[in-house]
């Protein structure tokens, strides 16, 4: 599996992509580091970056306490970029995402329509958006699954402008629903973390929103497919859970298909009787 997670880190690098920024809070003049895990997919022609809702919804919780948020930038170095490792200045506006989140019930999405500035940027650096011919779900049959993410220990900062952080490819096995999961089970799945895997992380705390990949060999060749956003974690079981991504993509295809169709035939107003 060595070789297999080798190979696929280096398949999959391309469409995964970080959020990070340095967050400061009302009279304390240290400074926070956050790396977000997310990842880049094609919907009806548009680019969209997808991480987890609950991520927006904790930036906007801080946003409204007084912190401040700076030096946002897209990272783009698992796709093989070739700009001496130089991330994306990125304009953040809590505004510009949609975000689907709700814990009681394990809605946990967010969306963001990449502008195409930031679009051409991150294919300059090597980033390849999945199209909706790679979305699956959990429950197709499959060799393996796959996390992807940037786990919260990994990450430093030298206090200017370099952020470092280490990508882990881990897999993961389905499993049962954890009994404390409740009506979360109606929008996830879950998986366990496969032995071994302490060598690559000690916990998944910033791996939220990370994408992850089911394998499975057919007629002799690797085929994977993006099933699943990272959400949850639940410790004292090592299990993680996840949103299904092929439900909230096909939605989501429909809206920006019917909004295009609106822009190029838009209604008329009929005649008063």
């Amino acid at each position: 599996m060595n070789n297999l997670t080798t190979r696929f880190a280096n398949t999959v690098g391309r469409h995964f992509v970080t959020l990070s920024c340095v967050r400061h809070l009302p009279n304390d003049p240290s400074e926070k580091i956050f790396v977000f895990s997310g990842f880049v997919v094609d919907i009806a022609g548009h680019w969209f970056y997808i991480t987890a809702g609950h991520i927006l919804k904790d930036i906007r919780k801080a946003l409204e306490n007084g912190a401040g948020f700076d030096t946002w930038r897209l990272g783009d170095q698992t796709a093989g970029n070739i700009f001496k490792n130089t991330a994306i200045p990125y304009d953040f506006n809590a505004k510009d995402w949609l975000v689907v989140e709700d814990d009681h019930i394990g809605l946990d999405y967010a969306a963001l329509p990449l502008r195409d500035l930031y679009r051409r940027l991150l294919e300059a650096g090597g980033v390849e958006a999945i199209g909706n011919d790679a979305w699956s779900d959990h429950l197709t049959e499959h060799n393996y699954w796959a996390l992807v993410g940037i786990p919260s220990e990994t990450v430093s900062y030298d206090d200017k402008t370099l952020i470092d952080a280490k990508v882990v490819v881990v897999p993961v096995t389905s499993t049962d629903e954890p009994s404390q999961a409740g009506d979360k089970t109606q929008n996830q799945f879950y998986a366990k973390l496969d032995e071994g895997s302490e060598s690559l992380l000690k916990d998944v705390d910033g791996m939220s929103g990370g994408p992850v990949f089911s394998l499975k060999k057919v007629a002799g060749d690797w085929k994977y497919n993006v099933i699943g956003i990272q959400s949850g974690w639940y410790k004292s079981t090592r299990t993680l859970a996840a949103c299904p991504f092929s439900s909230f993509g096909h939605e989501l295809e429909e809206v920006i298909k019917e909004s295009l169709s609106l822009q190029e035939n838009p209604p008329t107003a009929l005649d008063a009787p």
